[in-house]
């Protein structure tokens, strides 16, 4: 994996999550019931078992840097804790330990049936991002796990130049590219529409 375009920064995972649910009232934002692990030397995990977590939106081939790709470029899927997406679509709020992971696949066609367009082939690579201010002073960092061929099981924090500042200067919501997540963007639309309706 050369690059992933996370959400509007160009990025270039052995111990199990803790799991543990919390109990909060209905006004307050829960903590999600995975949250992001460390190692001895402050390292991020690599979360596992994402395939069970909120899909909130993809794209292909999208890039914040001049230039033409010879293809359709890669399939980007974002997922997070199911918890922090209704936490969100509540709240307006992503609860600390919100994780988003950025999960790329290959281009693939010609396959089977396929004669035309492209469908999602191998995995390629991992991107996480982390809200915790507990770990990180800006409150998010954000974290390579490399090529799917070698994933790393932990990763340190990527320089805030390669991602958080991007993010804290174009994303829609708490560093958050709701722009480009149709579910996040939906849940914000619906609950401005209600907020608005109730006045």
């Amino acid at each position: 994996m050369n690059r992933i375009a996370f959400g509007g920064c160009v990025l270039a995972g052995a111990a199990s999550l803790l799991v543990g649910a919390r109990s909060a009232g209905p006004a307050s934002v829960a903590v999600p019931k995975v949250v992001p692990q460390y190692d001895k030397s402050g390292a991020l995990i690599r979360p596992k078992n994402f395939e069970h977590w909120t899909f909130v939106g993809a794209n292909i081939g999208m890039s914040y840097s001049e230039g033409q790709s010879s293809g359709p470029g890669e399939f980007h899927n974002i997922y997070m804790q199911p918890e922090s997406y209704e936490a969100y679509a509540r709240t307006g709020t992503f609860p600390e330990k919100t994780m988003f992971l950025l999960v790329v696949h290959d281009p693939a066609q010609k396959v089977s049936i396929n004669k035309s367009g492209y469908f999602e082939g191998p995995l390629t690579g991992l991107a996480v991002s982390v809200k915790d201010h507990e770990h990180f002073p800006e409150g998010w960092a954000y974290f390579d796990f490399g090529d799917a061929s070698r994933f790393a099981e932990s990763a340190r924090p990527m320089a805030k130049s390669m991602c958080y500042e991007c993010h804290k200067q174009h994303a829609d919501d708490d560093n958050v590219f709701v722009q480009f997540h149709p579910m996040l963007r939906s849940a914000k639309e619906a609950r401005e529409k209600a907020a608005s309706s109730a006045r």
